[in-house]
Formats: C-alpha cells, sequence, structure tokens
C-alpha cells in the first residue's frame, strides 16, 4: 500500500481509530491516515452499503428526498454525499475519458425544464425553465465523451464541441437537423445530418430519461434547482460510463472503448483517488 499523501511506496500499520479502522503511517512523510481516508467513505456516519444504496437509488430516479425516506438518512446526508460523489465522478471523467478512438460522434440534447415551464417565467428568471442536457458520444463504442447542462444556445453548444475534442481526435459528427450546429461545427469537422445516424445516441437518451426520474417527460417530476441538475447529470454520466452494464454484450461503454478490463461498481468510483 502506498501512502495517500506523499505516495511513498510503503507504509506501516498505526493502530486502529475508535471505530476499529486501521490506521496507517508512512515513514517518509511521517503522516498517519485510516484505511478509508480520501475515500466517500471518510468522515461519514454511513456503512458501505448504505453509500452504495443512496447513489444507485439517486441515479436510477429517486430524488434526494426520495432518497432520504428510503434510507431513513437525514436530507442533508443524503445531498451531501451525492454532491461529493458528483465531484468524484468529475475528477473520473476527466482522468478516464481521453484519447479516445472513435470512428464517429453523435451529438444530441435532451429537454427538461427547471422549476416551471419555459412560458411561465419572467424574462430575469435565467435559472429557470427549458433545460437543456447536451451530449456528445462515441458511435461505435456507446461511450459519453462530454455532457454540458443549460440553455439552448451556441454557445453551450461550443463549450460541448471543445471539450468534446479534448477527450478525441475524430472529426466527423452525426447530429440531427438544429441549425445551431452548422453554426458552430468548423469547417474542418465533416457534419453529417440525421436522424439515422445518431441511432445509439437516441437509445442513450431514453436509457438516461428512463434512469434519472427528473428527465422524464409528461409526468408531474421536475428539477428544482439548476446546479443539483449538472450535479446529478455528472454522477449520472460516470455511472453509464463506468458501471452500466449492457444486457445484450455484457460489458459497459468504458470496456468498449478500452479504457478498462473490468466492469466498475460504486466502490471503485467512491474510492478514486483524488490526492495523487
Amino acid at each position: 500500500m502506498n501512502c495517500l499523501l506523499c505516495g511513498h511506496d510503503k507504509v506501516h500499520k498505526h493502530g486502529k481509530t475508535e471505530k476499529g479502522h486501521q490506521r496507517y503511517k508512512c515513514p517518509h512523510c511521517g503522516q498517519t491516515f485510516p484505511e478509508h481516508f480520501d475515500t466517500l467513505y471518510y468522515g461519514r456516519h454511513l456503512s458501505l452499503d448504505e453509500v452504495h444504496t443512496i447513489l444507485q437509488s439517486h441515479v436510477e430516479g429517486s430524488s434526494l428526498r426520495g432518497v432520504s425516506r428510503i434510507s431513513g438518512r437525514a436530507y442533508g446526508t443524503v445531498a451531501s454525499l451525492v454532491r461529493a460523489a458528483s465531484q468524484k465522478a468529475q475528477m473520473l471523467h476527466n482522468q478516464g475519458v481521453k484519447q479516445i478512438e472513435a470512428e464517429e460522434i453523435s451529438g444530441d440534447e435532451m429537454w427538461s425544464f427547471i422549476g416551471k415551464k419555459q412560458k411561465n417565467c419572467q424574462p430575469e428568471e435565467l435559472m429557470a425553465g427549458d433545460c437543456w442536457i447536451w451530449l456528445s458520444l462515441a458511435s461505435d463504442s456507446g461511450l459519453i465523451l462530454a455532457a454540458r447542462v443549460g440553455k439552448r444556445t451556441d454557445a453551450l453548444l461550443e463549450e460541448l464541441l471543445v471539450s468534446t475534442e479534448g477527450k478525441t481526435d475524430c472529426d466527423i459528427w452525426n447530429t440531427d437537423g438544429w441549425r445551431g450546429y452548422e453554426r458552430v461545427l468548423p469547417e474542418t469537422i465533416h457534419h453529417q445530418v440525421g436522424k439515422r445516424r445518431t441511432q445509439r445516441l437516441d437509445r442513450t437518451n431514453g436509457i438516461l430519461r428512463q434512469q434519472t426520474g427528473r428527465w422524464h417527460r409528461l409526468q408531474n417530476k421536475f428539477g428544482k434547482v439548476w446546479e443539483q441538475t449538472k450535479v446529478t447529470a455528472r454522477l449520472v454520466v460516470s455511472y453509464f460510463n463506468w458501471i452500466w452494464e449492457n444486457s445484450r454484450s455484457g460489458t459497459t461503454a468504458a470496456q468498449r472503448a478500452r479504457l478498462t478490463e473490468w466492469i466498475w461498481t460504486w466502490d471503485d468510483l467512491v474510492a478514486y483517488p483524488t490526492v495523487f
């Protein structure tokens, strides 16, 4: 085991914590740390199973208050864990999803709304109304390359394009007929238009809609806070890429993209190192 603080390749056991967890000491930097240091288990009065259940319930469509009722834990505890897991998920995506070999990229967006429908919003209510979840997908592996949450504007599409370019060198984009793609995509991109070319991404959008309750259409369930939609999106993207197993192929998108050799679990994401 390496030191989680300085990276030294050998640490020694150094007693146990009040809860019985193993403590370690590094002979190089002299620091001590428990076995769950730098994980989402550290400093939380939750068991490993409770952490996994809370995160799984949220990505499968339960609201934060719903998860609180299911788990019997306070709303603040659930919200804090989900937000911390979302930050871990973003770090995993930034570190793990890069230099992807893709034959084609599909780009599309999902409509949702925050608080109330756009027609009921006042001009100054910028953080309410229509909310679009934009995705870019490696068409061959099904890996989500980038995601953005915001209004349906050229500026947000440009953010998605820049983020996607940092993940792959592929220059072939398949999109629907929205003219914003023609305005934003540079001439160096080979742009192909047609729903037939974006069928895999449409299927991915359907999966994410069904799993994430607040993105369902035609139901009395929607996001209340703009920032929480971003938190959920980050967590759902990493869940789909690394943990969600395709029932037909028996693999995850990360496996098909050759980013990992095994199907990840919540424990892998929760324990993903943030100290390098």
